[in-house]
């Protein structure tokens, strides 16, 4: 049950890391054009909104812009967590278990190959969201190599998991 819990956490990152991206983009596109036009308003009925904007709508942005990076490390976090979930579940299984995980590693790496190539139609448009997804360095390259980095984790974790056989007799 640890090896399906593994393979659907992957699925949930992987999953995750493209909706970070897309909506990081979205919401970095979103404020890159209002935060200039709500910082010139001038006077508004008595309040000066320019002063306003420079104390609710400044501090609010640069933590939005932030996201770009902030994404990226939080998707590498998750993938390291991937490995320390495979040395909380090591196990000593019997051997058929061996083919069912790369079954499940194989399903796994289809899917990320279709997110992957999802991505990549977003990635390369010329419209203005394809160069804000551009500004997420780390985390697009993440999601476009999603197949080889899912595909290199998923041999460490086979590696952690399975190393337990043979030691039934000490445990």
């Amino acid at each position: 049950m640890g090896m399906i819990w593994l393979v659907l956490i992957a699925f949930i990152i992987l999953f995750a890391g493209f909706i970070m991206v897309v909506g990081s983009s979205v919401l970095n596109w979103t404020f890159d054009e209002i935060v200039p036009e709500l910082s010139n308003l001038g006077d508004v009925g008595g309040v000066n909104m320019t002063d306003t904007a420079s104390y609710t709508i400044a501090p609010v942005n640069t933590v939005v812009q932030s996201f770009t990076w902030l994404s990226g490390v939080l998707y590498v976090m998750m993938l390291v967590g991937i490995l320390g979930f495979a040395v909380t579940i090591r196990m000593t299984a019997s051997r058929w278990l061996i083919g069912f995980f790369i079954l499940l590693v194989l399903m796994l790496i289809m899917g990320s190959i279709f997110v992957s190539n999802m991505y990549e139609d977003f990635y390369d448009g010329t419209d203005e969201l394809a160069t804000v997804m551009k500004e997420h360095s780390l985390l697009s390259f993440m999601v476009l190599y999603s197949p080889t980095i899912f595909t290199i984790l998923a041999f460490l974790g086979g590696i952690i998991i399975f190393s337990g056989i043979g030691e039934e007799a000490y445990i």
